[in-house]
């Protein structure tokens, strides 16, 4: 199938109204065509999350980042600002801190050198020095550097976007301002962090992740008795953003015994009661998912590769003062086991639905009303395509 085809299968789906939606075609999930366009045509036009400030505090903290083919590096230079540079020498062309020298893909450093000429580049990304290279008559220090991606620091999380004219990211994600802040998403510790090879397409884990339909079917044992896929409901007209609420079964919520084991961290002290009644599901269209609790945020990063696969890294936030708390050792290793179980059932049914794409015998069904995240994921898809393609 053609890439144009599959863009009006694409909008002739979303353009379906809720109570007749159904999922997109396979095509949109498996073409390398169809991929390739949307890394150049949604992914890299949008604001994309790669980290968050707790994860470089200190001035001359790093962490590299692979990322649409970009070989990317995040740190906090000398002025404790946070930047986000390309790793490709401006010499020619070597990653000055490759993992194929088992240079360490994260830690504290005070300059950037690589290792293939030894030029090296100051953490603002301005190169500082480079051997032998006096006899060159056009050659000057100042007039050369790593490049820079566009990077803003939004609620504690660290973005980049390779459109120069994209909106903020305060303006892009308006619409989700009022669901973080009560969680004073900057303040937080991120306290657990998991990588994931995925064999699975991102969009794949985006639907999964957004819909609690499934709660009945891969989380029946795990948040179907916590947060009943039925009583869920999802936000509408928000712009950029899709919400989904997941309100805690009453019986839990009246039982202070399994109130506490739900919510061993620190509270925030600006929740306030609805708070504190739910968790609940954010997207920041296309890749920004959090999954908020009373009590902790999840949130996950997800780094495409392929049409057929992607990284995922699942981390959890909390207050920092969780970690006086005397219980705190054994509600992080709680905590941790809880993400494994629910993200391999996850990762167990994404994998399965990826293989069934591939199928001749797959035909997009009806989707349910608690599906509302999917269809409303598909209206973003669209209106992309409108705006690029046709």
């Amino acid at each position: 199938m053609s890439l144009p085809a599959i863009q009006r299968q694409i909008i002739e789906t979303a353009d379906r109204p809720l109570e007749r939606a159904i999922a997109l075609p396979a095509a949109a999930y498996t073409d390398p065509d169809f991929y390739a366009w949307e890394v150049d045509h949604w992914l890299k036009q949008q604001w994309l999350c790669v980290g968050h400030v707790a994860q470089i505090p200190q001035v001359g903290d790093y962490r590299n980042l692979e990322l649409l083919g970009e070989r990317l590096v995040i740190l906090r230079d000398e002025a404790d600002s946070v930047r986000v540079l390309s790793r490709v020498c401006v010499h020619r062309g070597m990653d000055v801190m490759p993992p194929e020298f088992a240079h360490a893909s994260q830690g504290n450093c005070r300059t950037l050198v690589c290792p293939y000429h030894h030029w090296s580049y100051r953490l603002d990304g301005g190169l500082k020095a480079a051997p032998e290279m006096h006899r060159h008559s056009d050659f000057a220090l100042q007039n050369l550097g790593l490049p820079q991606v566009r990077t803003e620091v939004w609620e504690g999380f660290i973005f980049i976007t390779f459109d120069l004219d994209l909106d903020p990211v305060e303006t892009q994600y308006a619409d989700l301002k009022p669901f973080l802040g009560p969680q004073a998403m900057a303040e937080l510790d991120l306290v657990v962090s998991l990588d994931w090879d995925c064999p699975f397409n991102w969009k794949v884990l985006v639907e999964n992740f957004m819909e609690s339909y499934h709660h009945l079917g891969a989380h029946h044992r795990t948040f179907e008795p916590l947060m009943p896929a039925a009583r869920t409901w999802t936000e509408v007209q928000l712009r950029n953003v899709i919400v989904g609420h997941l309100p805690i079964a009453d019986r839990v919520l009246a039982d202070a015994a399994a109130r506490e084991a739900l919510f061993p961290f620190s509270l925030s002290p600006h929740l306030a009661p609805p708070d504190l009644r739910e968790y609940r599901v954010c997207l920041g269209v296309p890749t920004f998912l959090l999954f908020i609790g009373p009590d902790r945020v999840y949130w996950y990063q997800v780094q495409p590769q392929g049409p057929d696969r992607m990284k995922l890294t699942t981390t959890m936030l909390v207050r920092p003062e969780s970690k006086a708390l005397d219980h705190y050792d054994s509600a992080i290793q709680s905590a941790i086991a809880g993400l494994q179980e629910f993200h391999r059932e996850d990762l167990e049914m994404c994998s399965a639905v990826q293989a069934g794409l591939n199928s001749s015998f797959y035909r997009p069904g009806p989707l349910s009303h608690l599906e509302m995240p999917v269809w409303q994921f598909q209206q973003y898809l669209a209106a992309q395509i409108r705006t690029f393609s046709f």
